[in-house]
């Protein structure tokens, strides 16, 4: 029988379920969970007319296995997408990404013409100096927190 386990039944049978938590826990690998850095977090602003704002931002992994960005939400508005602008026939559009994936020891650009969030119809009228809360949900189950900041 794996040590690991046979170590757990003795916890939980001596010291009950909470000990019996703690020792699963340590078994978890530090890495379990990512972490990615963000920098140069913004939205462009738009006049309260516009039902959209453009989100920008540098996203670095430092972990040594690839992480990916499977949704991402804010209270602040009804939806927030990843789309990323194309050229076709000669018109540029967008089109939605549905994940970013980004590998061990690399960043990724979010900027205007290229990849950026589509962030869907604010609750409130945004001003350039607001700080809101934007929630990265990673392919690991994690979710990750960051402000962004309003421009103009």
């Amino acid at each position: 029988m794996n040590v690991a386990v046979e170590m757990a039944k003795n916890i939980t049978v001596k010291t009950g379920m909470p000990r019996l938590v703690l020792f699963l826990a340590l078994l978890l690998p530090l890495n379990a969970f990512a972490e990615l850095d963000i920098a140069e977090a913004r939205i462009k602003n738009l006049p309260p007319s516009v039902p959209v704002r453009a989100g920008y931002l540098s996203i670095h992994n430092p972990a040594e296995f690839s992480v990916s960005i499977v949704a991402i939400r804010s209270d602040a508005f009804a939806s927030v997408e990843i789309h990323r602008s194309v050229m076709k026939d000669g018109m540029m559009s967008m089109e939605p990404v549905d994940r970013l994936t980004i590998d061990p020891g690399t960043s990724l650009q979010l900027t205007p013409g290229g990849l950026h969030l589509m962030m869907m119809h604010p609750v409130e009228a945004t001003r350039p100096g607001d700080n809101i809360e934007v929630i990265l949900q990673l392919d690991d189950g994690s979710e990750q927190r960051l402000m962004m900041k309003v421009i103009k």
